[in-house]
């Protein structure tokens, strides 16, 4: 008997009908008379590569291994819809148990569950207060993105105004009065000069100078002074301007107004796309709310699908049945109190043990032997001496691996032993049981274009005769002839 395959979800249904129950052998069982040994006539021995048609029991058997399996069941398994983590087991109903509907199968501990569902309750609560304040932001955005506009647009302007104001009119005259504050430092001081040599002219006509007059000698002469250094200063100071401060200042100028015309054309392009990425990003963070929130449910679903129940009264199997084999050892070996099992990997069979039914496997040279309706019995490899009846069902051969699956109803014997999914045995079913049948060797019967058969019969002169005959079964290397020889005929093993 295979091994089974392991496994894990809810899934019902009456029976496995496309399953194949593998390592099965089927054969038929010939029983037929002993061949006479009649002499040819006169005493001679017949010819060596003639034989005789015998007359005798004739029986076409069928036997096939295989095994019971359950009519009704519900596969039952967590596989969670978020939860990936693997669980520790803290209770798991025993192999083979009995169970009501409702009854825990195996129920997991839920403490990194339970947390996962805290922190996620936490994070949807710090994005609710992120969400309500970008929800508030669009808006004003909404409303500031003409306001920033049209306050890009007056300042490019201004810059440009300032610049061809600057070109026209502003340089020209800034470098006019520039000019002038030299002139006038010069006239400044011819005057001072002047002044002073005329009073010391007038003083130097007297024999004696007052003290007032020289007081007013060494002041005009400070100023002829100090307008001399004042002259150097503004000389200095006009051709810095001139020079440095006017080019410098057109220079500025003219960035101001490119810096302008730039912001400008950003805000023109850049503007709309910060509003739209500011629209976006609230629709993102409305979506992973709204992926978190459904991630939160699936979560509480995991956790309260913890505890796997028994959607019906039966028997619980670990594992399922697939394709006839069992996957109970490798799910026995996760089924265990405190093993941590990830989920998917632990699944349960709930079925009803009074409803079997027995899978076969057929060889394809078998096929014409079934019918439905073909009865049989099986003998329970754990009670040789006992047989159950079964009768073949619905029957679509449909090959697997060469073999064909056949189910057969089982009607169990009332006080009979307790057979269980799982348990193997042999069938035998009768097709054919004839006690005065006649048969050849198989070797013996030929076949022609048409697709009839035929025989070479050798007759009372030694002579072959070419017979059509009708035939039957064909079991253990001998053919049923139903017509065309008679019992003690001899026939040709080869062709003359």
């Amino acid at each position: 008997m295979a091994r089974m395959k392991r496994g894990f979800r809810m899934v019902s249904g009456v029976a496995w009908r496309s399953l194949a129950w593998g390592c099965l052998c089927v054969g038929v069982i010939p029983v037929v008379g002993e061949e006479p040994k009649t002499p040819a006539a006169g005493g001679e021995k017949p010819a060596a590569d003639t034989v005789v048609v015998e007359r005798g029991p004739f029986e076409l058997a069928l036997t096939a291994k295989g095994a019971f399996e359950p009519v009704e069941f519900t596969v039952v398994e967590f596989r969670p819809e978020s939860w990936s983590q693997p669980l520790e087991i803290l209770r798991v109903v025993p192999h083979g148990g009995r169970v009501n509907a409702g009854d825990p199968l195996v129920e997991f501990d839920t403490e990194k569950l339970d947390r996962a569902i805290t922190d996620l309750k936490l994070e949807l609560a710090a994005g609710e207060k992120s969400l309500e304040v970008a929800r508030k932001e669009l808006p004003i955005a909404e409303a500031t993105h003409p306001l920033e506009m049209a306050d890009a647009e007056r300042q490019s302007r201004i810059a440009a105004e300032d610049l061809a104001r600057f070109v026209a009119v502003e340089k020209s005259l800034a470098d006019e009065a520039t000019r002038f504050d030299l002139r006038a430092a010069e006239e400044r001081l011819k005057y001072a000069r002047e002044e002073l040599r005329q009073l010391e002219q007038m003083y130097k006509d007297k024999d004696l100078t007052e003290e007032t007059e020289e007081m007013i000698l060494q002041r005009t002469r400070f100023d002829v002074t100090q307008a001399e250094f004042s002259l150097k200063r503004i000389a200095e100071a006009v051709e810095e301007r001139l020079l440095l401060g006017l080019p410098r200042q057109e220079i500025e100028v003219r960035r101001a107004a490119e810096t302008a015309a730039l912001n400008l054309e950003r805000i023109r392009g850049t503007l709309p796309l910060q509003l739209e990425q500011k629209k976006l990003a609230l629709a993102m963070q409305e979506h992973e709310r709204a992926q978190s929130l459904r991630r939160l449910a699936e979560l509480e679903h995991d956790r309260a699908a913890a505890t796997v129940r028994a959607p019906r009264a039966g028997m619980a199997y670990y594992g399922r049945l697939r394709e006839g084999t069992w996957s109970t050892a490798s799910v026995a070996a996760k089924a265990v109190v405190g093993h941590a099992t990830p989920p998917g990997e632990i699944e349960f069979t709930v079925l009803d043990p009074d409803r079997l039914q027995f899978r076969a496997k057929v060889e394809e040279k078998d096929l014409h032997l079934l019918a439905v309706g073909l009865a049989g019995r099986v003998e329970p490899t754990g009670f040789p001496n006992t047989d159950v009846p079964v009768t073949l069902g619905p029957f679509v051969p449909v090959p697997r691996e060469g073999s064909f699956d056949a189910m057969f109803a089982v009607a169990a014997k009332e006080g009979g032993p307790k057979l269980l999914p799982g348990m193997t045995g042999a069938v035998r079913c009768m097709v054919a049981k004839r006690p005065e049948a006649l048969t050849l060797p198989s070797a013996a019967v030929f076949r022609d274009d048409d697709g009839s058969r035929h025989v070479f019969r050798v007759g009372a002169d030694g002579k072959p005769e070419k017979r059509i005959v009708k035939v039957g079964g064909t079991v253990g290397g001998r053919t049923e002839i139903v017509e065309g020889v008679g019992a003690g005929d001899r026939v040709r093993t080869s062709k003359p």
